[in-house]
């Protein structure tokens, strides 16, 4: 059945997703902010939130917006067990990465200590496995301590999380140029917490790849 609708598909086919459903799902579009990838309505250049504040990320860029098919579609995938979903979702995003980033390496965002226990799967590494099938540079690099879950936070209370959730391994050659992926970017606190960490180990220039933000 379509991940998105329900409907039966037809036998064969290719993603676990209907040609109804496929055409309904709309990129975000417009100009942007270049450090936290929000639309920008009236601003030029950075947004306001950014102007005043030192950021790891050097540029950030959801896809979509967490909302209508896309949301549904992404929830089969992270909480329906519909792992058929990830090479349709890395598709998706390779078409990106080879606009805006050739040549760069991407570095999964590492899931929380005991997720895969409870669910069997971390979304992310397995779009990342993708990424790698496709002859995208992949590398490993960040580690996930135990830590509070980000999404039961306040946005204050998620920075000051994610700057103690995450580090680098230890030992690892870091690139000069680091492409953090993550599936949803809410506040954006993980993936600076993720870049602040690159940059530390070596990494001349951070930027996210998110598939939604919410």
């Amino acid at each position: 059945r379509c991940a998105g609708c329900g409907e039966l598909l037809e036998a064969g086919g290719g993603a676990p997703i209907c040609p109804s459903c496929e055409d309904s799902l709309q990129p975000l579009e417009g100009r942007r902010c270049p450090r936290c990838g929000d639309l920008l309505i009236s601003e030029m250049g950075e947004c306001l939130s950014c102007r005043d504040r030192q950021r790891a990320l050097d540029e950030a860029y959801p896809l979509f917006r967490f909302e209508g098919g896309f949301r549904r579609l992404l929830s089969a995938y992270k909480f329906k067990d519909r792992r058929s979903l990830a090479p349709f979702l890395a598709a998706l995003a390779a078409l990106r990465v080879e606009e805006r980033w050739s040549g760069w390496t991407i570095v999964p965002v590492p899931p929380r200590p005991g997720k895969i226990r409870e669910r069997g799967y971390d979304q992310v590494e397995l779009i990342a496995r993708e990424f790698e099938r496709r002859g995208f540079p992949v590398m490993r690099l960040l580690e996930r301590l135990p830590s509070r879950e980000q999404k039961r936070l306040g946005r204050a209370a998620r920075g000051e999380n994610a700057k103690a959730a995450y580090r680098l391994k230890l030992g690892v050659s870091v690139p000069d140029k680091a492409l953090v992926f993550d599936d949803v970017v809410t506040t954006g606190a993980t993936a600076e917490a993720c870049a602040a960490e690159l940059k530390r180990g070596g990494a001349k220039r951070a930027a996210l790849l998110a598939l939604a933000v919410d």
